[in-house]
Protein backbone atom coordinates (compact mmCIF):
# COMPACT_ATOMS: atom_id res chain seq x y z
CA UNK A 1 0.00 0.00 0.00
CA UNK A 2 1.16 3.21 -1.10
CA UNK A 3 1.53 6.75 1.51
CA UNK A 4 -1.48 7.95 -0.12
CA UNK A 5 -3.49 4.64 0.56
CA UNK A 6 -2.32 4.45 3.75
CA UNK A 7 -3.02 7.77 4.69
CA UNK A 8 -6.51 7.30 3.35
CA UNK A 9 -7.04 4.03 5.29
CA UNK A 10 -5.96 5.56 8.79
CA UNK A 11 -8.15 8.76 8.19
CA UNK A 12 -11.68 6.40 7.56
CA UNK A 13 -10.31 4.20 10.70
CA UNK A 14 -10.06 7.69 12.98
CA UNK A 15 -13.24 8.98 11.08
CA UNK A 16 -15.56 5.56 11.74
CA UNK A 17 -13.96 5.08 15.35
CA UNK A 18 -14.73 8.73 16.01
CA UNK A 19 -18.41 8.39 14.82
CA UNK A 20 -19.15 5.05 16.96
CA UNK A 21 -17.70 6.27 20.16
CA UNK A 22 -19.55 9.28 19.41
CA UNK A 23 -22.90 7.48 19.12
CA UNK A 24 -21.99 5.25 22.15
CA UNK A 25 -21.16 8.57 24.31
CA UNK A 26 -23.81 10.58 23.66
CA UNK A 27 -26.62 7.93 24.62
CA UNK A 28 -28.92 9.30 27.21
CA UNK A 29 -28.40 8.15 30.69
CA UNK A 30 -30.75 5.19 30.35
CA UNK A 31 -29.92 1.29 30.43
CA UNK A 32 -28.61 0.64 27.17
CA UNK A 33 -29.92 -2.76 25.66
CA UNK A 34 -28.06 -4.45 23.00
CA UNK A 35 -29.13 -7.54 21.58
CA UNK A 36 -27.42 -9.41 18.71
CA UNK A 37 -29.07 -12.57 17.95
CA UNK A 38 -27.91 -15.62 15.82
CA UNK A 39 -27.58 -15.27 12.20
CA UNK A 40 -28.74 -11.44 12.64
CA UNK A 41 -32.39 -12.92 12.50
CA UNK A 42 -35.46 -10.82 14.03
CA UNK A 43 -38.29 -11.67 15.94
CA UNK A 44 -41.54 -12.20 13.78
CA UNK A 45 -45.06 -13.17 14.26
CA UNK A 46 -48.13 -13.48 12.10
CA UNK A 47 -51.22 -11.91 13.08
CA UNK A 48 -54.39 -14.07 14.03
CA UNK A 49 -58.06 -13.27 14.31
CA UNK A 50 -60.58 -14.69 16.56
CA UNK A 51 -62.91 -17.32 15.85
CA UNK A 52 -66.88 -16.60 15.61
CA UNK A 53 -68.46 -15.83 18.73
CA UNK A 54 -64.72 -14.59 20.28
CA UNK A 55 -63.19 -11.29 20.20
CA UNK A 56 -59.60 -9.67 19.69
CA UNK A 57 -57.06 -9.67 17.53
CA UNK A 58 -53.68 -11.84 18.57
CA UNK A 59 -50.32 -13.33 17.46
CA UNK A 60 -48.91 -16.62 16.21
CA UNK A 61 -45.68 -18.35 15.16
CA UNK A 62 -43.72 -15.54 17.62
CA UNK A 63 -40.81 -18.01 17.98
CA UNK A 64 -38.13 -17.39 19.92
CA UNK A 65 -34.76 -16.41 18.51
CA UNK A 66 -31.49 -17.15 20.36
CA UNK A 67 -28.68 -14.46 21.14
CA UNK A 68 -26.79 -12.49 23.38
CA UNK A 69 -27.97 -9.42 25.68
CA UNK A 70 -25.21 -6.84 26.87
CA UNK A 71 -26.86 -4.12 29.24
CA UNK A 72 -24.82 -1.07 29.96
CA UNK A 73 -25.30 2.51 31.22
CA UNK A 74 -22.66 5.58 30.47
CA UNK A 75 -20.38 3.12 28.99
CA UNK A 76 -20.54 0.80 31.73
CA UNK A 77 -21.39 -2.80 31.52
CA UNK A 78 -24.30 -4.03 34.21
CA UNK A 79 -24.99 -7.35 32.51
CA UNK A 80 -23.49 -9.71 29.58
CA UNK A 81 -25.47 -12.82 29.12
CA UNK A 82 -22.80 -13.85 27.01
CA UNK A 83 -23.56 -16.16 23.81
CA UNK A 84 -26.44 -18.17 23.59
CA UNK A 85 -25.87 -22.10 25.13
CA UNK A 86 -29.28 -23.70 26.33
CA UNK A 87 -29.71 -23.29 29.70
CA UNK A 88 -25.74 -22.07 30.11
CA UNK A 89 -25.62 -18.81 29.16
CA UNK A 90 -27.24 -16.37 26.27
CA UNK A 91 -30.69 -15.32 25.95
CA UNK A 92 -33.86 -15.54 23.78
CA UNK A 93 -36.33 -13.01 22.68
CA UNK A 94 -39.78 -12.66 21.17
CA UNK A 95 -42.23 -11.10 19.74
CA UNK A 96 -45.02 -10.68 22.68
CA UNK A 97 -48.73 -9.03 23.43
CA UNK A 98 -51.90 -9.63 21.38
CA UNK A 99 -52.97 -6.80 20.06
CA UNK A 100 -49.70 -4.62 20.64
CA UNK A 101 -48.23 -7.41 18.97
CA UNK A 102 -50.04 -7.28 15.82
CA UNK A 103 -50.13 -3.82 15.53
CA UNK A 104 -47.48 -2.27 12.87
CA UNK A 105 -44.82 0.20 14.41
CA UNK A 106 -42.61 -0.63 17.44
CA UNK A 107 -43.51 -4.22 18.67
CA UNK A 108 -43.35 -5.81 22.47
CA UNK A 109 -40.75 -8.04 23.00
CA UNK A 110 -40.45 -10.88 25.72
CA UNK A 111 -36.95 -11.59 27.48
CA UNK A 112 -35.96 -15.18 28.41
CA UNK A 113 -32.71 -15.40 29.80
CA UNK A 114 -30.40 -18.88 30.12
CA UNK A 115 -29.63 -17.69 33.73
CA UNK A 116 -31.80 -15.74 36.19
CA UNK A 117 -30.38 -12.07 36.60
CA UNK A 118 -32.09 -8.48 37.99
CA UNK A 119 -32.28 -6.58 34.47
CA UNK A 120 -33.40 -3.68 36.86
CA UNK A 121 -30.09 -4.45 39.61
CA UNK A 122 -31.98 -3.92 42.29
CA UNK A 123 -29.46 -5.30 44.21
CA UNK A 124 -31.15 -8.16 45.79
CA UNK A 125 -30.30 -12.08 44.30
CA UNK A 126 -34.20 -12.45 45.31
CA UNK A 127 -35.43 -10.58 42.26
CA UNK A 128 -33.07 -12.76 39.44
CA UNK A 129 -35.32 -13.96 37.16
CA UNK A 130 -35.18 -15.33 34.03
CA UNK A 131 -38.38 -14.17 32.06
CA UNK A 132 -38.66 -10.22 30.78
CA UNK A 133 -40.70 -7.45 29.25
CA UNK A 134 -39.94 -5.28 26.74
CA UNK A 135 -43.03 -2.78 26.61
CA UNK A 136 -43.85 -0.39 23.64
CA UNK A 137 -43.22 3.24 25.12
CA UNK A 138 -46.37 4.76 23.26
CA UNK A 139 -49.83 4.54 24.00
CA UNK A 140 -52.47 5.41 21.43
CA UNK A 141 -55.11 7.48 23.82
CA UNK A 142 -57.86 10.59 22.25
CA UNK A 143 -58.32 11.68 26.10
CA UNK A 144 -54.47 12.94 25.42
CA UNK A 145 -52.96 15.84 23.51
CA UNK A 146 -51.83 14.31 19.98
CA UNK A 147 -53.77 11.23 21.55
CA UNK A 148 -50.75 9.62 22.61
CA UNK A 149 -49.23 9.08 25.78
CA UNK A 150 -46.18 7.64 27.15
CA UNK A 151 -46.27 7.80 30.88
CA UNK A 152 -49.56 5.83 31.82
CA UNK A 153 -47.85 2.56 32.80
CA UNK A 154 -45.63 4.67 35.30
CA UNK A 155 -49.26 6.25 36.46
CA UNK A 156 -50.84 2.51 36.93
CA UNK A 157 -47.76 0.89 38.53
CA UNK A 158 -48.16 4.30 41.06
CA UNK A 159 -51.48 3.75 41.58
CA UNK A 160 -50.80 -0.18 42.28
CA UNK A 161 -48.37 1.15 44.89
CA UNK A 162 -50.47 3.65 46.49
CA UNK A 163 -53.34 1.48 47.06
CA UNK A 164 -51.26 -1.14 48.86
CA UNK A 165 -51.23 -4.19 45.95
CA UNK A 166 -49.42 -7.16 47.34
CA UNK A 167 -46.97 -7.02 44.07
CA UNK A 168 -46.30 -4.06 41.63
CA UNK A 169 -44.20 -4.73 38.63
CA UNK A 170 -40.61 -3.36 38.77
CA UNK A 171 -39.62 -0.96 35.66
CA UNK A 172 -37.23 1.07 33.83
CA UNK A 173 -36.80 2.85 30.80
CA UNK A 174 -34.41 1.61 28.78
CA UNK A 175 -32.82 2.13 24.89
CA UNK A 176 -32.93 -0.97 22.42
CA UNK A 177 -30.22 -1.61 19.27
CA UNK A 178 -31.17 -4.81 18.01
CA UNK A 179 -28.32 -6.02 15.31
CA UNK A 180 -27.34 -2.44 15.08
CA UNK A 181 -30.84 -1.54 14.60
CA UNK A 182 -31.90 1.18 17.14
CA UNK A 183 -35.53 -0.44 18.06
CA UNK A 184 -36.68 3.05 19.84
CA UNK A 185 -36.84 3.11 23.61
CA UNK A 186 -39.15 0.86 25.97
CA UNK A 187 -40.26 -0.06 29.66
CA UNK A 188 -38.36 -2.82 30.37
CA UNK A 189 -40.18 -4.99 33.36
CA UNK A 190 -40.96 -8.06 35.70
CA UNK A 191 -43.19 -10.13 34.04
CA UNK A 192 -46.20 -11.08 35.55
CA UNK A 193 -45.60 -14.74 36.99
CA UNK A 194 -44.99 -16.93 40.08
CA UNK A 195 -41.63 -15.23 41.73
CA UNK A 196 -39.94 -14.99 45.47
CA UNK A 197 -40.00 -11.15 44.56
CA UNK A 198 -43.20 -11.38 41.89
CA UNK A 199 -46.17 -13.00 42.38
CA UNK A 200 -45.34 -14.90 45.71
CA UNK A 201 -47.62 -17.94 46.13
CA UNK A 202 -46.40 -21.40 46.83
CA UNK A 203 -46.02 -24.11 44.06
CA UNK A 204 -49.25 -25.69 45.19
CA UNK A 205 -51.44 -21.71 44.34
CA UNK A 206 -52.31 -20.92 40.89
CA UNK A 207 -52.26 -17.58 38.91
CA UNK A 208 -55.17 -17.51 36.44
CA UNK A 209 -56.67 -14.38 33.46
CA UNK A 210 -59.84 -14.11 32.42
CA UNK A 211 -58.47 -13.93 28.91
CA UNK A 212 -60.15 -12.70 25.87
CA UNK A 213 -57.61 -13.84 24.44
CA UNK A 214 -57.93 -17.59 25.11
CA UNK A 215 -58.85 -19.49 21.96
CA UNK A 216 -55.40 -18.33 21.06
CA UNK A 217 -53.89 -20.61 24.00
CA UNK A 218 -53.18 -24.51 24.34
CA UNK A 219 -54.56 -24.83 27.77
CA UNK A 220 -57.93 -23.16 29.36
CA UNK A 221 -61.27 -23.55 30.83
CA UNK A 222 -64.44 -21.95 31.46
CA UNK A 223 -66.81 -21.73 34.55
CA UNK A 224 -70.57 -21.30 34.80
CA UNK A 225 -71.34 -17.85 34.82
CA UNK A 226 -68.22 -16.17 32.70
CA UNK A 227 -68.89 -14.31 29.94
CA UNK A 228 -69.09 -16.66 26.72
CA UNK A 229 -66.31 -14.37 25.06
CA UNK A 230 -64.46 -14.92 27.93
CA UNK A 231 -62.09 -18.11 29.46
CA UNK A 232 -59.43 -19.00 31.79
CA UNK A 233 -55.60 -19.63 30.85
CA UNK A 234 -53.01 -20.06 32.87
CA UNK A 235 -49.87 -17.88 34.48
CA UNK A 236 -48.64 -20.61 37.01
CA UNK A 237 -48.33 -23.08 36.37
CA UNK A 238 -47.09 -23.72 33.40
CA UNK A 239 -49.84 -25.49 30.77
CA UNK A 240 -47.20 -28.36 30.50
CA UNK A 241 -47.66 -29.21 34.26
CA UNK A 242 -51.27 -28.76 33.99
CA UNK A 243 -52.96 -32.22 34.73
CA UNK A 244 -57.04 -32.80 34.99
CA UNK A 245 -56.49 -32.99 38.62
CA UNK A 246 -55.27 -29.11 38.69
CA UNK A 247 -57.46 -27.93 36.25
CA UNK A 248 -60.79 -29.21 38.49
CA UNK A 249 -59.31 -27.99 41.53
CA UNK A 250 -59.09 -24.57 40.43
CA UNK A 251 -62.35 -24.87 38.29
CA UNK A 252 -64.14 -26.46 40.82
CA UNK A 253 -63.11 -23.57 43.21
CA UNK A 254 -63.89 -20.45 40.80
CA UNK A 255 -67.31 -22.42 39.83
CA UNK A 256 -68.32 -22.34 44.11
CA UNK A 257 -66.86 -18.77 44.15
CA UNK A 258 -69.31 -17.77 40.90
CA UNK A 259 -72.56 -20.05 42.32
CA UNK A 260 -72.58 -17.92 45.85
CA UNK A 261 -71.73 -14.77 43.84
CA UNK A 262 -74.61 -15.10 41.22
CA UNK A 263 -77.21 -16.45 43.76
CA UNK A 264 -76.71 -13.46 46.32
CA UNK A 265 -74.58 -15.23 49.23
CA UNK A 266 -71.25 -13.94 50.88
CA UNK A 267 -68.45 -14.71 48.93
CA UNK A 268 -66.12 -13.14 51.38
CA UNK A 269 -65.18 -17.51 52.16
CA UNK A 270 -63.84 -17.25 48.42
CA UNK A 271 -62.13 -14.06 47.61
CA UNK A 272 -60.30 -10.87 48.99
CA UNK A 273 -62.41 -8.83 49.01
CA UNK A 274 -60.15 -6.29 49.88
CA UNK A 275 -57.77 -6.95 46.92
CA UNK A 276 -60.81 -7.06 44.75
CA UNK A 277 -62.25 -3.57 45.63
CA UNK A 278 -58.33 -2.04 45.31
CA UNK A 279 -57.94 -3.63 41.22
CA UNK A 280 -61.47 -2.01 40.44
CA UNK A 281 -61.34 1.32 42.30
CA UNK A 282 -57.54 1.80 40.45
CA UNK A 283 -59.78 1.07 37.22
CA UNK A 284 -62.73 3.05 38.29
CA UNK A 285 -59.38 6.10 39.37
CA UNK A 286 -57.79 6.16 35.85
CA UNK A 287 -61.38 5.78 34.23
CA UNK A 288 -60.39 2.78 32.48
CA UNK A 289 -62.44 2.02 28.86
CA UNK A 290 -61.30 -1.27 28.19
CA UNK A 291 -63.30 -4.28 29.16
CA UNK A 292 -62.63 -7.28 27.55
CA UNK A 293 -59.52 -6.54 27.06
CA UNK A 294 -58.19 -5.99 30.35
CA UNK A 295 -55.84 -7.94 32.10
CA UNK A 296 -57.58 -9.75 34.93
CA UNK A 297 -55.54 -11.86 36.79
CA UNK A 298 -56.77 -13.52 39.90
CA UNK A 299 -53.85 -15.58 42.42
CA UNK A 300 -54.65 -18.17 44.96
CA UNK A 301 -51.54 -18.22 47.37
CA UNK A 302 -52.31 -22.17 48.32
CA UNK A 303 -54.57 -24.48 47.17
CA UNK A 304 -55.45 -27.54 50.15
CA UNK A 305 -57.45 -30.19 48.54
CA UNK A 306 -58.46 -30.88 52.19
CA UNK A 307 -59.62 -27.46 52.65
CA UNK A 308 -59.80 -25.54 49.70
CA UNK A 309 -60.79 -22.06 51.08
CA UNK A 310 -57.85 -22.20 54.00
CA UNK A 311 -56.69 -19.59 51.38
CA UNK A 312 -58.58 -16.64 49.30
CA UNK A 313 -58.50 -15.36 45.83
CA UNK A 314 -56.88 -12.28 45.24
CA UNK A 315 -57.28 -9.92 42.24
CA UNK A 316 -54.19 -8.67 40.87
CA UNK A 317 -51.80 -7.82 39.90
CA UNK A 318 -52.70 -4.48 38.08
CA UNK A 319 -51.53 -4.69 34.85
CA UNK A 320 -52.29 -2.83 31.36
CA UNK A 321 -53.20 0.73 31.59
CA UNK A 322 -53.70 1.85 27.46
CA UNK A 323 -57.17 3.01 28.14
CA UNK A 324 -56.73 5.26 31.16
CA UNK A 325 -59.11 7.94 30.81
CA UNK A 326 -59.99 6.93 27.12
CA UNK A 327 -63.55 8.93 27.46
CA UNK A 328 -62.27 11.81 29.29
CA UNK A 329 -65.79 11.89 31.15
CA UNK A 330 -66.07 11.80 34.88
CA UNK A 331 -69.32 11.19 35.56
CA UNK A 332 -68.85 7.61 34.48
CA UNK A 333 -67.53 4.80 35.62
CA UNK A 334 -64.93 2.66 34.37
CA UNK A 335 -66.12 -0.32 32.15
CA UNK A 336 -65.24 -2.77 33.96
CA UNK A 337 -67.38 -1.68 36.84
CA UNK A 338 -70.27 -1.74 34.54
CA UNK A 339 -69.67 -4.49 32.03
CA UNK A 340 -70.47 -8.30 32.67
CA UNK A 341 -66.94 -9.14 30.93
CA UNK A 342 -65.79 -9.84 34.84
CA UNK A 343 -67.43 -10.39 38.31
CA UNK A 344 -67.60 -6.56 39.20
CA UNK A 345 -71.55 -5.96 38.14
CA UNK A 346 -72.36 -8.87 40.30
CA UNK A 347 -70.00 -7.52 43.12
CA UNK A 348 -71.44 -3.68 43.28
CA UNK A 349 -74.84 -5.99 44.64
CA UNK A 350 -73.01 -7.28 47.45
CA UNK A 351 -73.45 -5.22 50.37
CA UNK A 352 -69.51 -6.30 52.23
CA UNK A 353 -68.24 -5.76 48.86
CA UNK A 354 -69.37 -2.61 48.28
CA UNK A 355 -68.50 -1.22 52.43
CA UNK A 356 -65.27 -1.99 51.51
CA UNK A 357 -64.90 -0.44 48.00
CA UNK A 358 -66.15 2.61 49.55
CA UNK A 359 -63.56 2.17 52.56
CA UNK A 360 -60.74 1.54 50.19
CA UNK A 361 -61.69 5.03 48.49
CA UNK A 362 -62.30 7.13 51.94
CA UNK A 363 -58.52 5.65 52.81
CA UNK A 364 -56.80 6.66 49.18
CA UNK A 365 -58.53 9.48 48.29
CA UNK A 366 -56.66 11.93 50.93
CA UNK A 367 -53.39 11.88 49.42
CA UNK A 368 -54.34 10.43 45.73
CA UNK A 369 -53.69 14.13 44.22
CA UNK A 370 -50.57 13.92 45.86
CA UNK A 371 -49.59 10.61 45.67
CA UNK A 372 -49.81 10.59 41.71
CA UNK A 373 -47.73 14.06 41.60
CA UNK A 374 -44.85 12.59 43.46
CA UNK A 375 -44.88 9.48 41.81
CA UNK A 376 -44.61 11.21 38.26
CA UNK A 377 -42.36 13.86 39.67
CA UNK A 378 -39.89 10.94 40.72
CA UNK A 379 -39.28 10.32 37.21
CA UNK A 380 -37.55 13.57 36.52
CA UNK A 381 -35.73 12.97 39.72
CA UNK A 382 -34.77 9.27 38.68
CA UNK A 383 -34.04 10.03 35.19
CA UNK A 384 -32.69 13.84 34.85
CA UNK A 385 -33.11 15.19 31.31
CA UNK A 386 -32.16 11.19 30.07
CA UNK A 387 -35.78 10.73 29.62
CA UNK A 388 -36.86 13.42 27.62
CA UNK A 389 -33.56 13.09 25.58
CA UNK A 390 -34.85 9.30 25.10
CA UNK A 391 -38.47 10.45 23.99
CA UNK A 392 -36.33 12.84 21.37
CA UNK A 393 -34.05 10.01 20.32
CA UNK A 394 -37.05 7.46 20.34
CA UNK A 395 -38.52 9.92 17.48
CA UNK A 396 -36.04 9.18 15.10
CA UNK A 397 -37.09 5.47 14.66
CA UNK A 398 -40.95 6.29 15.44
CA UNK A 399 -41.44 9.96 13.62
CA UNK A 400 -45.15 10.13 14.80
CA UNK A 401 -44.40 9.02 18.76
CA UNK A 402 -43.04 10.58 21.75
CA UNK A 403 -44.60 14.01 20.41
CA UNK A 404 -45.37 15.67 24.10
CA UNK A 405 -42.78 16.50 26.03
CA UNK A 406 -42.36 14.94 29.58
CA UNK A 407 -43.62 18.10 31.70
CA UNK A 408 -46.34 18.16 29.68
CA UNK A 409 -47.65 15.02 30.23
CA UNK A 410 -47.32 15.06 34.04
CA UNK A 411 -49.25 18.17 34.35
CA UNK A 412 -51.72 16.46 31.73
CA UNK A 413 -52.41 13.74 33.78
CA UNK A 414 -52.14 15.20 37.23
CA UNK A 415 -54.78 17.45 35.94
CA UNK A 416 -56.89 14.68 35.10
CA UNK A 417 -56.25 13.43 38.53
CA UNK A 418 -57.63 16.17 40.11
CA UNK A 419 -60.88 16.39 37.98
CA UNK A 420 -61.47 12.49 38.21
CA UNK A 421 -61.23 12.52 42.00
CA UNK A 422 -63.72 15.27 41.84
CA UNK A 423 -65.83 13.30 40.15
CA UNK A 424 -65.32 9.62 41.20
CA UNK A 425 -66.45 10.88 44.57
CA UNK A 426 -69.51 11.94 43.68
CA UNK A 427 -70.19 8.49 42.11
CA UNK A 428 -68.84 6.56 45.28
CA UNK A 429 -71.13 8.92 47.30
CA UNK A 430 -74.18 7.35 45.19
CA UNK A 431 -73.20 3.98 46.08
CA UNK A 432 -76.04 1.80 47.73
CA UNK A 433 -74.69 -0.71 50.17
CA UNK A 434 -78.04 -2.49 49.63
CA UNK A 435 -77.73 -3.59 46.30
CA UNK A 436 -78.81 -1.95 42.91
CA UNK A 437 -81.73 -1.41 41.84
CA UNK A 438 -83.08 -3.43 39.17
CA UNK A 439 -85.32 -2.66 36.05
CA UNK A 440 -89.41 -2.96 36.73
CA UNK A 441 -90.75 -4.28 33.36
CA UNK A 442 -94.19 -2.97 34.87
CA UNK A 443 -92.30 0.39 36.48
CA UNK A 444 -91.54 3.50 35.00
CA UNK A 445 -89.00 3.43 32.37
CA UNK A 446 -85.85 5.48 33.64
CA UNK A 447 -84.10 7.57 30.95
CA UNK A 448 -81.05 6.09 29.26
CA UNK A 449 -78.02 7.73 29.90
CA UNK A 450 -75.08 5.57 28.10
CA UNK A 451 -75.06 2.82 25.37
CA UNK A 452 -72.98 0.01 24.96
CA UNK A 453 -71.96 -2.05 22.14
CA UNK A 454 -71.45 -5.93 23.11
CA UNK A 455 -67.74 -5.37 23.34
CA UNK A 456 -68.33 -2.91 25.91
CA UNK A 457 -67.39 0.31 23.93
CA UNK A 458 -69.79 3.60 24.58
CA UNK A 459 -71.44 4.19 21.65
CA UNK A 460 -71.08 7.97 20.71
CA UNK A 461 -75.33 8.11 20.11
CA UNK A 462 -77.20 7.81 23.29
CA UNK A 463 -80.96 7.56 21.29
CA UNK A 464 -81.87 3.75 20.19
CA UNK A 465 -83.57 5.00 16.97
CA UNK A 466 -80.58 6.78 15.70
CA UNK A 467 -77.90 3.19 16.04
CA UNK A 468 -77.84 0.08 13.91
CA UNK A 469 -80.01 -3.10 14.12
CA UNK A 470 -77.87 -5.00 16.75
CA UNK A 471 -77.58 -6.14 20.47
CA UNK A 472 -76.80 -3.08 23.06
CA UNK A 473 -76.32 -2.75 26.58
CA UNK A 474 -78.11 0.45 27.92
CA UNK A 475 -77.40 2.52 31.29
CA UNK A 476 -80.40 3.93 33.28
CA UNK A 477 -79.82 7.33 35.22
CA UNK A 478 -80.93 5.22 38.40
CA UNK A 479 -78.03 3.06 37.54
CA UNK A 480 -79.43 -0.42 36.72
CA UNK A 481 -78.52 -1.50 33.15
CA UNK A 482 -80.80 -3.61 30.63
CA UNK A 483 -79.75 -5.19 27.55
CA UNK A 484 -81.43 -4.38 24.55
CA UNK A 485 -81.99 -5.68 21.10
CA UNK A 486 -82.87 -2.93 18.22
CA UNK A 487 -84.55 -4.26 15.92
Amino acid sequence: MNKKGLWIFWFLFFAITSANSTVINDWPRIPLLTITTENGEFPTCEVVYPPEGCVGTGITANDYVCGRLVMTLDGETLYDSGDYIKDESGMRIKIRGNSTGASAGQKPYKIKLSKKFDLLCRGDEGYNEKDWNLLKISTWNPAFSNAESNILTVLGFVLSEAIGMEWTPGYTFVNLVMNDKYMGMYYLTDAIERGDKRVDIKKSGYLIENDAYWWNEDLYFKTDHQNSVMGWTYKYPDAEDVDDAINGNIQAYVNDFEDALYSGKDVDEYIDLASFAKWILVHDILNSDDAAGTNMYMYKHDYDESNPVATKLMMGPLWDFDSSFKTDADDRWSQLHELDYFYYPKLFENEKFVKEYKKQWEEIKPTLAEDVKNGLEALKTTYGDALQKSMDLHKTAYPTECSNSLESQIDEINGKIESRIVGLDNLVSQLQTSGVQQIDENGPKHKIIAVYDIYGVRCQEDDMDKLPKGIYIVKYNNGSFEKWLNK
